[in-house]
């Protein structure tokens, strides 16, 4: 294996990460459970003998996946396609280092970010190959009533509706950039685009958004839940398996 100098110049390093979240308790470090952070940081401390800790754009949740996962991380200064070579190496096949590339010392992950987009498939079949990455809804949806609600979703700048209820935030506004249904084949994929996303946001929406498709809310409920601030009126939250971060935007 290639020999890591921890004695040279240091630099921050900004990496782009793709990963299949379904065997992971998400991104964020947890004793005792497999997480996305923590198996980068122990790829990294193999490689530099000491921790290196790892900040990512945000806090993916359990079985949740990512393509387009961006954080960062302070080394010595060294080869980087070296370096991903070795980081490929050690890491499990479910996650992937796409980019390394020297940043700005001050650049941060988390707080210099201006745009995340998810995306969520779900699959009007049972796959046998898409099993881990949609969500199977065998009732048939009304696509037109969906975008609808997804046009609803625009405008909103509170959404205290759709956070878990314990989670520990400052505030529950997000500017949302775009809201949209799109049909990819068999597939029908949720795209959502924002500043911030509070946690179980977008899940929360899209168990909201095909309630309306399958005919369990109406658009006026779903209205009122938007309005309502009570996370209790979500009808359902989508499974994690089918929500993906695809980029995210500096």
């Amino acid at each position: 294996m290639q020999k890591f100098n921890n004695a040279g110049k240091m630099v921050r390093v900004k990496a782009v990460i793709e990963y299949d979240g379904s065997d992971y308790y998400g991104w964020q470090l947890q004793k005792g459970q497999r997480t996305i952070q923590g198996e980068l940081e122990q790829a990294l401390k193999v490689l530099f003998k000491k921790r290196i800790p790892v900040t990512g754009s945000g806090r993916t949740d359990t079985g949740v996946h990512a393509r387009g996962q961006v954080a960062h991380f302070d080394i010595p200064e060294f080869d980087l396609q070296k370096l991903k070579r070795a980081l490929n190496g050690l890491l499990k096949e479910d996650i992937v280092v796409k980019e390394l590339n020297v940043s700005a010392p001050d650049f941060h992950a988390r707080f210099d970010a201006t745009q995340r987009w998810y995306r969520y498939y779900i699959s009007p079949e049972p796959t046998a190959l898409n099993r881990r990455y949609a969500w199977t809804i065998l009732t048939p949806l009304n696509l037109t009533l969906m975008q609808v609600g997804a046009e609803m979703i625009k405008p909103v700048k509170d959404f205290r509706s759709f956070c878990k209820v314990k989670s520990e935030v400052k505030h529950h506004r997000c500017k949302i950039l775009e809201s949209r249904w799109l049909r990819w084949g068999d597939l029908l994929v949720y795209e959502i685009a924002a500043d911030r996303f509070l946690h179980g946001m977008v899940r929360a929406i899209v168990g909201s958004l095909a309630a309306i498709g399958s005919g369990k809310i109406t658009l006026k409920e779903f209205k009122e839940i938007i309005q309502s601030g009570d996370r209790r009126l979500v009808p359902q939250a989508a499974p994690a398996r089918g929500l993906v971060l695809e980029r995210v935007v500096y």
